[in-house]
């Protein structure tokens, strides 16, 4: 069995819930973590065992041990921090949004395919097990035909004014952080991308979007809605409406171990597979053995996906009017 040393690039918050997921992989484990903190380095790699810090990137990346690195820092770096890794011939798992625009992601692609390396996007409500038997049920016509998917995501940060969320050159707001859950699920089971998006939305003294409701369209004549806010606290939940029946999937939904299905408002199936860890575990495996098979990503969530999913929320921005400083939406 081949084994895969990783890098942490990171070591924030997601960073610890990563580190606890790859605890138990037979084939896996963290051998190094990069900060431009070196105090935060060293004491993240004393908790999880890691042997190795670095307070420079690339000095991490010029070690050859290293096979994979995970990216886990705010979105505006994920571009630039992507590329470097990628050119230095390290394969790569990137925390959601991968980039910020639809651009840098087909840039990245290109630059992964010609590197033949590994790209994934960390969208790891994409890998759960539940939602992957929830879409063969749905498939199967259990709820008949779908109709639309709601759903609505959303935390009360507007007291934590320090936070990401709040700045614009982090690419903060509630889309890029919470809508992209609602966008890519709905793109998971309906298995297309929206054709026509119709957005509003409320910007905050920032200018980064606080709240968006948006309707989206499918060639197949199927609809989603989804509300994201990130000065409310939403029901965090989902639900699928067919001719027949509907699913429920319970907060939070992005979180996808339990889905209720019901008839004539009868629970006639639930369908729920526990994590083993805390759900991060599905998309680390499934990281190491697209390596392994040589595949630049995974097919439950593909590179066209994720740019799918960028090119929703380009288009959602534009229509609510949020702008990212220049430098963080460039491609060089």
């Amino acid at each position: 069995m081949q084994s895969f040393n990783w890098g942490v690039l990171g070591p924030g918050s997601i960073a610890h819930t990563f580190a606890k997921a790859i605890a138990p992989s037979k084939k896996g484990k963290i051998t190094a973590v990069a900060s431009r903190s070196l105090q935060r380095a060293t004491d993240f790699a004393k908790r999880y065992a890691i042997e190795k810090t670095y307070s420079d990137y690339k000095q991490m990346l010029a070690d050859p041990n290293i096979d994979i690195i995970y990216i886990a820092t705010p979105h505006n770096f994920h571009y630039q921090q992507a590329k470097m890794c990628l050119e230095a011939g390290k394969h790569v798992l990137v925390e959601k949004p991968c980039t910020v625009n639809a651009a840098q992601m087909q840039a990245l692609v290109a630059l992964s395919k010609c590197k033949k390396l590994l790209l994934q996007e960390a969208l790891w409500s994409r890998f759960m097990p539940c939602l992957s038997q929830l879409r063969q049920v749905l498939k199967e016509g259990l709820i008949g035909q779908i109709q639309y998917i709601q759903s609505d995501i959303g935390f009360a940060f507007q007291s934590r004014k320090e936070s990401r969320l709040h700045q614009a050159e982090l690419a903060g707001g509630s889309l890029l952080d919470l809508g992209i859950y609602s966008i890519s699920v709905s793109q998971f089971l309906l298995e297309e991308h929206p054709d026509s998006i119709n957005a509003i939305g409320q910007l905050t003294e920032q200018q980064v979007d606080g709240h968006v409701l948006a309707n989206m369209h499918y060639a197949s004549g199927r609809y989603a809605q989804f509300t994201c806010s990130m000065l409310s606290q939403t029901s965090n939940t989902m639900g699928i409406v067919g001719t027949e029946g509907h699913v429920y999937l319970p907060a939070c939904f992005w979180d996808t171990d339990l889905a209720l299905i019901y008839k004539d408002n009868e629970l006639i199936q639930n369908i729920e597979i526990p994590h083993p860890v805390n759900g991060f575990e599905y998309q680390i495996e499934q990281s190491m053995q697209c390596i392994e098979q040589n595949k630049q990503c995974s097919d439950m969530m593909s590179h066209k996906d994720s740019i799918g999913v960028m090119e929703v929320m380009d288009d959602i921005r534009k229509q609510i009017g949020v702008r990212y400083p220049t430098n963080i939406e460039a491609l060089n």
